[in-house]
């Protein structure tokens, strides 16, 4: 062993397999046996598919129909061919021997007979053609529908050897189709001699039988032994029916009621209406059967406003009047004239308003309007068409007298006597106006003229309620007049003239109270406006007085002056009817423009 080798470890010996005993040989089985065995069960396999083919191939062969197979409706499965023509044979006598085929129609039932259809079958083509179906798919897929027939169903096409007597069931069809065929007609109407009826001639629909169809659906039902009703419908195009809407607006009249005219200043007659339900009249016409007479009759639709009942009511009533007295003065009674010219006969419809001015017009020359005494400013001057604020005045106490809405009114600056206190109304053009309004639900008229020295108004129309208005006032407050001079350089010492009339001023409250048709108050007394009428001072001009000496005084010979109160006596009370304010009274103040006919 060399100097740097290690020692080496011996390697362990595998132990040596012991000899087999001789039993253990002699028990040992020798390998010429298992070659045997194997070549064995190989024949066996071998026989096994010979066998199995030769089985399949016997069941393939065999001289029966497929299962579940159908002819006419007969399964064949699994039947020979002559007993399957036998069986189908039998199907078809019961079948087509014994059952009626029906067609329903909209209206008539059709019916085919065992003879009319005189139906036969080629039944050896039919089991021919059952017996081949299968045997064409080879060894494996005829085997499967040999064994798995019951999982399917094969219906054999009968149609190529199924016969009908096809010419009498369409000569059948078609006499139907001839005798149903019309053209189609739309429908129309006549008028009554007074046009109160209208006869509808309903129309008829062009109809006609779809001979192919049927016929084809005839087949198919005797083809597949279904004689179940089949049910066909006629082919249609509707007729055109008339109009009703359009016929409705051309005849029919909508009623009116009679009214009055303000143009003509008449009354115009009602108009009776005719007309009919459309809606349902059109619901009786679709209903209706087609070629027949439909008659509707147009019906009076009376108005409730006639004529001779407008008549009887119309202008029937003075609702209100008022007479108010005027001073001699020609050009004063001119103008009163002038505007009552204007006034008279105007006529309001329900709900509109007079206006004085609108009416009236602006008072000129041209007119034939004349000068006469003003309010303007405080002043009293002359004017053309001063006085007629009298003529507005009196409509007022007529208002208030009949109860209606007055929509505007102002009081004069100083007080005026032609018509209860409270119960005036200023106008001037441009600036002031009365007006109210036809609160009624009838005309009124408002007649107006100048006679014997009075302004006369009456408002006509037609009373609406049992009450009657009474007008009164209340006095709240005088305002006194004083004298007032005035020197005139200009006039002598001994001048004394009075240049400004004295106007007591007032503040007044008007009332208005109903009255039932027995004279009794109905409820408390109503406030209705509010006037406040301004005094005015009595002015007296003087001449030039002499001046005062610081000497012995001297006796004048001018009269002392002294501040004099206008009389106060309270206006007697009015009767006159005023609209009614829900306002509380103020105060007004002075217009810088005012007209008053004196």
């Amino acid at each position: 062993m060399g100097k740097f080798e290690k020692p080496r470890t011996p390697r362990a010996e595998a132990p040596k397999k012991p000899k087999p005993t001789a039993a253990e040989k002699k028990a040992a089985p020798k390998k010429s046996g298992a070659g045997k065995v194997w070549l064995v069960c190989a024949l066996v396999v071998a026989a096994l598919v010979v066998g199995l083919f030769a089985w399949a191939k016997s069941v393939v062969k065999n001289d029966t129909i497929f299962p579940n197979v159908f002819v006419a409706g007969v399964n064949v499965g699994g039947m020979s061919k002559t007993e399957a023509k036998a069986a189908v044979e039998d199907a078809v006598t019961k079948t087509y021997g014994s059952s009626e085929l029906t067609v329903k129609l909209p209206d008539r039932t059709l019916t085919f007979s065992p003879a009319d259809l005189a139906v036969t079958i080629d039944s050896d083509k039919a089991v021919q053609d059952a017996w081949e179906y299968g045997r064409d798919k080879g060894m494996i897929e005829a085997l499967k529908m040999r064994l798995g027939g019951a999982s399917g169903e094969h219906f054999v096409d009968i149609s190529d050897g199924l016969t009908m007597n096809s010419t009498l069931v369409r000569s059948k069809v078609q006499a139907v189709a001839d005798e149903v065929k019309s053209q189609r007609k739309d429908s129309s109407y006549d008028l009554s001699d007074d046009k109160h009826a209208i006869t509808i001639h309903v129309g008829t629909s062009a109809r006609s039988l779809d001979v192919d169809s049927l016929c084809g659906s005839i087949e198919t039902a005797v083809m597949m032994g279904d004689f179940s009703a089949i049910s066909a419908d006629y082919q249609e195009e509707a007729y055109a029916p008339v109009d009703l809407s359009a016929l409705h607006g051309k005849l029919c009249i909508d009623k009116a009621d009679a009214y009055y005219d303000k143009a003509t200043k008449s009354v115009v007659a009602e108009v009776v209406g005719y007309g009919f339900d459309a809606a349902a009249a059109q619901q009786q016409q679709a209903m209706a059967k087609e070629g027949t007479d439909l008659t509707i009759t147009l019906q009076a639709d009376q108005p409730e406003v006639t004529k001779a009942s407008l008549e009887a009511k119309l202008f029937h009533d003075v609702l209100g009047s008022c007479d108010s007295p005027y001073p001699y003065n020609p050009n004063r009674t001119n103008n009163l004239k002038l505007a009552c010219q204007a006034i008279n006969g105007t006529i309001l419809n329900p709900g509109e308003t007079f206006s004085f001015n609108d009416t009236v017009g602006e008072r000129t020359a041209a007119k034939g309007y004349t000068q006469a005494i003003v309010y303007v400013s405080g002043q009293s001057k002359p004017e053309l068409g001063g006085g007629v604020c009298q003529v507005a005045s009196t409509i007022y106490t007529s208002t208030l007298l009949a109860d209606l809405d007055v929509v505007e009114r102002a009081e004069h600056m100083f007080f005026v006597t032609y018509v209860d206190p409270g119960m005036d109304a200023t106008v001037y053009w441009g600036y002031l106006d009365y007006k109210f309004k036809n609160s009624t639900g009838y005309p009124l008229r408002i007649d107006a003229s100048v006679s014997d020295g009075y302004c006369h108004i009456k408002l006509v129309g037609t009373k609406e309620k049992d009450t009657t208005v009474k007008m009164s006032y209340e006095i709240l407050a005088t305002i006194p007049w004083t004298d007032v001079t005035k020197e005139d350089e200009s006039k002598p010492a001994s001048y004394r003239e009075v240049t400004v009339t004295p106007y007591t001023g007032y503040k007044v409250q008007t009332y208005k109270q109903y009255f039932d048709k027995d004279g009794k108050a109905v409820g408390d007394k109503i406030k209705v406006a509010y006037s406040v009428y301004k005094k005015r001072d009595r002015e007296t001009t003087v001449g030039k007085q002499p001046e005062e000496t610081t000497t012995t005084p001297a006796e004048t010979t001018a009269p002392a002056l002294t501040t004099k109160t206008a009389a106060t006596t309270k206006p007697t009370e009015t009767t006159a009817a005023p609209t009614e304010t829900t306002a509380a009274p103020t105060e007004t103040t002075e217009p810088v423009l005012t007209e008053a006919g004196g």
